[in-house]
């Protein structure tokens, strides 16, 4: 008989947890995202069958996140430098020829990513001995310095050496405008009023934020950088310059 008692006792115990497990609330899942026509779309725990998956990613209920990603891509830093040296080449040629216009920018190079998004290039801007007027017919050897209000700049400097002055506020500032008319959202203008001033050289890198004015300044020789335009979604794509 006393052999008897612990199984007795264990046999009541396990007879306890199933009537408690019947008599508990079965848990009910949880309604989380966002309104939509009055409804809300179910969490994970509503889900019957599918790989979960954050944020409501890839939700049919929901645009495709990167619709027009990129494909996984290298660059050779060989190869950035190469690009260096043929941009610096192109821009000494155009600027002794008549007519070759007030920017000093220059693109090229084997960059080339955009998606609605982001985008990434290689620019190369050159030093200038003459003033001549800008795109807002300022008289000057610089551009003019630049304000988007949608999206951050990030810069690697590639190649060559110059200042980059950042901050402060564009005087005789302008809406963009091309043939279409203005580009809301984009500024030029100068000088800078206010600004900091970065010596940059190859190997330096700068973030500039959105709403931030910004004017490359090269030294003789110029210099290059990769930059990377990341849209914030003040405005469509399309309209970042």
């Amino acid at each position: 008989m006393k052999k008897m008692v612990p199984v007795l006792v264990i046999g009541a115990a396990l007879a306890g947890f199933v009537a408690g497990q019947a008599m508990r609330p079965k848990p009910e899942g949880v309604l989380s995202g966002h309104f939509d026509e009055l409804s809300m779309m179910p969490s994970a725990l509503a889900q019957d069958k599918g790989e979960v998956m954050p944020f409501g990613y890839n939700s049919p209920r929901e645009p495709a996140l990167a619709p027009d990603a990129p494909p996984i891509t290298y660059w050779n830093i060989d190869d950035i430098r190469k690009a260096h040296t043929e941009l610096a080449e192109k821009a000494a040629k155009a600027l002794t020829q008549a007519g070759s216009g007030s920017s000093q920018s220059f693109g090229g190079g084997p960059v080339h990513v955009q998606s609605r998004n982001f985008s990434i290039f290689m620019l190369y801007r050159a030093h200038r001995e003459q003033p001549v007027p800008s795109l807002t017919k300022v008289s000057s050897v610089w551009d003019d310095a630049e304000m988007h209000a949608g999206a951050y700049d990030f810069y690697v400097i590639t190649g060559g050496t110059g200042e980059m002055i950042v901050g402060g506020k564009i005087a005789n500032r302008q809406n963009l405008r091309d043939k279409d008319g203005v580009i809301p959202g984009e500024y030029r203008g100068q000088p800078i009023e206010g600004g900091q001033t970065f010596k940059v050289k190859a190997g330096d890198w700068l973030l500039i934020p959105p709403d931030t004015p910004h004017q490359p300044k090269p030294d003789a020789g110029g210099f290059s950088y990769m930059i990377m335009k990341l849209n914030v979604g003040v405005y469509p794509w399309s309209l970042v310059r």
